[in-house]
């Protein structure tokens, strides 16, 4: 079952949200994979570049792969967006930016992990249940019935690393494809499907 972003909300608020912080957006996870253009590389599907945590579960073998044509980059400009493959994509000047460190942790989650921002920081969380920890470490579970999620921060920067975020359409049809573009402060940027 897959969380929806109101429990997601819920669970976040009871255990993971810290004191006076509240939600400004949830990015939905989506399937598929990320893609990333750095140093003038463009890797399909993104590879991590800087060390990553480890998810337990598997890809879920319903994602459909990057098609041939994106991954070898014989597509134009924004014709990425139209393979349902890929689920966004982040550009960097090189492996340290945030955008890159945020594909990362997105791309180690193998799809259960998602990016939120509050109006204390924007952080990548996992479900507890799809990662190894010593016992004393794991939270306890979330205090709502119905819902067994805890959440395990993978990555968290105060908002100020974030220079904007906004809706955009992109693609090559007349109402174009909804994504969300992140503007880091560091001039990386991620585009995620929404």
């Amino acid at each position: 079952m897959v969380a929806r972003p109101a429990d997601v909300a819920k669970v976040a608020e009871h255990g993971w949200l810290q004191r006076g912080e509240s939600f400004h957006r949830i990015f939905e996870r989506r399937p598929g994979y990320l893609a990333s253009t750095v140093a003038g590389r463009t890797s399909v599907p993104h590879t991590p570049v800087n060390p990553v945590p480890k998810c337990t579960q598997e890809v879920s073998e319903t994602y459909l792969k990057p098609s041939e044509l994106t991954a070898r980059g014989g597509h134009l400009g924004d014709e990425w967006v139209h393979d349902w493959g890929i689920r966004g994509w982040a550009s960097a000047a090189d492996g340290g930016r945030l955008a890159v460190q945020v594909a990362d942790v997105l791309a180690a989650g193998n799809g259960y992990a998602w990016l939120v921002a509050t109006n204390q920081r924007i952080a990548v969380v996992i479900p507890a249940r799809f990662v190894d920890l010593p016992p004393h470490q794991i939270p306890p579970p979330a205090p709502l019935p119905g819902l067994n999620t805890s959440l395990i921060t993978w990555w968290q920067q105060p908002p100020n690393a974030v220079a904007g975020i906004r809706d955009v359409l992109l693609g090559r049809t007349i109402a174009g494809d909804p994504f969300v573009s992140i503007d880091f402060a560091d001039g990386s940027n991620l585009l995620l499907r929404q």
